[in-house]
């Protein structure tokens, strides 16, 4: 378990568990669609950090992992729009994926700068 140090995962971690309280409290027509669309994406996020910790070349992975921030972006709004999360928890949850994405893109910059070309 070499990624359970790194800030990133565990800045994932609790994003996800905030996505399943949240989730929790979704009326049934949205809790089997957008819920579950979050919770999925949530989790595929999660795995692509352990992915990218354990490969040597994680050039490929890091547009993974913003394409997942950015599919959690635009299911929050869409929960948001659709009145089921309110600005309060929005807000909350993008502080979440902004950190992250900020830790990605770190990550991403020390990977490209210490790495043999």
């Amino acid at each position: 378990m070499r990624y359970l140090h790194l800030p990133v995962f565990q800045k994932g971690y609790d994003f996800s568990l905030e996505i399943y309280r949240t989730t929790h409290n979704f009326s049934r027509e949205y809790k089997y669609s957008l819920g579950q669309k979050l919770k999925e994406i949530a989790s595929e996020l999660l795995d692509w950090i352990i992915i990218t910790n354990s490969k040597e070349d994680k050039q490929d992975c890091f547009p993974e992992m913003k394409i997942r921030i950015e599919r959690l972006r635009i299911h929050l709004r869409t929960a948001y729009d659709l009145k089921i999360i309110n600005s309060r928890r929005l807000e909350y949850l993008n502080r979440f994926l902004e950190e992250i994405s900020k830790q990605v893109s770190g990550w991403e910059k020390w990977f490209f700068e210490n790495s043999p070309r």
